[in-house]
């Protein structure tokens, strides 16, 4: 009876699986098998100091409609890359997926990263987390994006980094990076590092009168290497381990009360 239920269990889970790839991958012109989408997240989680697990999961999930993933796996994988090149190419990818999640409507900024969230019974999503968090944070910069400037985004992403440690919500490894690399007072060399092969002008004109801010933040990358110690921030991660919710639950809150992103919230809640 034991083995019966066991299998059974097994079943389900794969099927379960196999349903959530389909639905975030529906509007894929090219799509990755559930079997092999699966394999990869689990080689990932095995591997997880490995900048090759993330390029390629990053460019996987840049395909479905799991937008929160290919955003934090690219900017992983350029942490821990070597390749200049291909650094340049994923996190030009990596601004693009930002900037095309965020779209202006009659009623205000909409912020897409996330429409098939996945999480344990007893918490809120990682992905509705995320999303939440840096719309809060596109919501209190100024200007008028889309278009996104790697300024705006920077600004963006230091304001979705404050809200995220004063809610405590789930800390991880990429978040600890982040919060050493503004601490050192290189985070807007670092964005610009990581942006800009999406835009080369704006950051060739950046340069000219910071040439030596972005020398810093090279030689401090240098001496600081990106050492991942746990997958803390990977989707099996949070689905098996999972996190505490108290803060989280402030945040989805707060969000509901912000008058300039509250009507976006309908198309953003936690999908199970």
């Amino acid at each position: 009876m034991s083995i019966i239920t066991f299998l059974a269990l097994c079943g389900a889970s794969l099927a379960q699986d196999a349903d959530y790839y389909k639905a975030i991958q529906k509007r894929s012109s090219t799509r990755v098998q559930p079997a092999q989408f699966k394999q990869m997240e689990e080689n990932a989680l095995k591997d997880f100091s490995r900048p090759e697990s993330y390029e390629l999961l990053a460019t996987s999930f840049g395909n479905t409609t799991e937008k929160v993933w290919a955003v934090i796996y690219g900017e992983i994988y350029c942490n821990l890359s070597s390749d200049s090149d291909r650094i340049s190419q994923i996190g030009s990818l990596v601004y693009h997926w930002y900037e095309g999640s965020l779209s202006r409507q009659a009623n205000g900024l909409s912020v897409s990263l996330t429409e098939n969230a996945q999480s344990s019974q007893k918490q809120l999503p990682f992905e509705s987390l995320f999303e939440q968090s840096f719309l809060m944070g596109a919501a209190g910069v100024k200007g008028n994006f889309p278009p996104l400037s790697i300024q705006s985004l920077i600004a963006i992403r230091k304001n979705q980094l404050s809200l995220w440690n004063q809610k405590k919500l789930p800390e991880t490894e990429l978040a600890r990076r982040q919060e050493a690399i503004l601490s050192a007072g290189h985070f807007e060399a670092y964005n610009y590092w990581l942006f800009k092969g999406a835009r080369a002008e704006e950051f060739s004109e950046w340069i000219k009168s910071h040439q030596d801010q972005f020398q810093a933040w090279l030689v401090w990358q240098s001496k600081n290497k990106f050492d991942v110690q746990t997958p803390d921030f990977q989707r099996l991660y949070f689905l098996r381990k999972g996190y505490g919710i108290a803060a989280s639950m402030s945040l989805i809150h707060e969000a509901g009360h912000a008058e300039e992103i509250a009507p976006t919230l309908a198309s953003t809640r936690p999908k199970q």
